[in-house]
């Protein structure tokens, strides 16, 4: 049976508002219907689609470090100038790459507890943030967040 489609995301977080506030200010997800599960946490809805899952601790204290098993959440918008000055009024650092020989651009930053995310734009406005004179490409070889 073939894979039917993306469902969702699950992040573990050490501060629940905090979390929720980011996903909601930062990407634009409405904080939305839950299960009671024994367990608190939240969904962030994009549509009627429950893409990130936000998670209390597993264990009582996550596990700082990064491993090479996951490395970022991906997600399609529009308008970096836009996502720019979102990151920029919250202090978030941020670095940009254009894609090699592909139309798409890509804006990587950190949630509050360093998850990476990757925006993806795509068409005119990437090609044109590409060819921007001191523009990045190929975000391949570290993005030093």
């Amino acid at each position: 049976m073939p894979i039917l489609g993306f469902a969702h995301v699950n992040v573990s977080t050490q501060d629940l508002e905090k979390s929720r506030k980011f996903y909601a200010e930062i990407l634009g997800l409405v904080d939305g219907y839950r299960p009671p599960f024994g367990r608190i946490g939240a969904w962030m809805y994009l549509g009627d689609q429950p893409i990130v899952h936000i998670s209390t601790a597993r264990s009582p204290t996550p596990e700082p470090k990064k491993t090479d098993a996951f490395d970022h959440v991906a997600l399609w918008t529009k308008d970096i100038n836009h996502y720019r000055q979102i990151l920029n009024q919250h202090g978030i650092k941020f670095v940009e790459f254009g894609v090699p020989e592909n139309d798409q651009y890509q804006l990587f930053f950190k949630d509050p507890d360093g998850t990476e995310i990757e925006l993806i734009f795509s068409g005119e406005e990437a090609r044109l943030a590409s060819q921007t004179e001191g523009a990045k490409v190929d975000a391949s070889f570290g993005r030093n967040l």
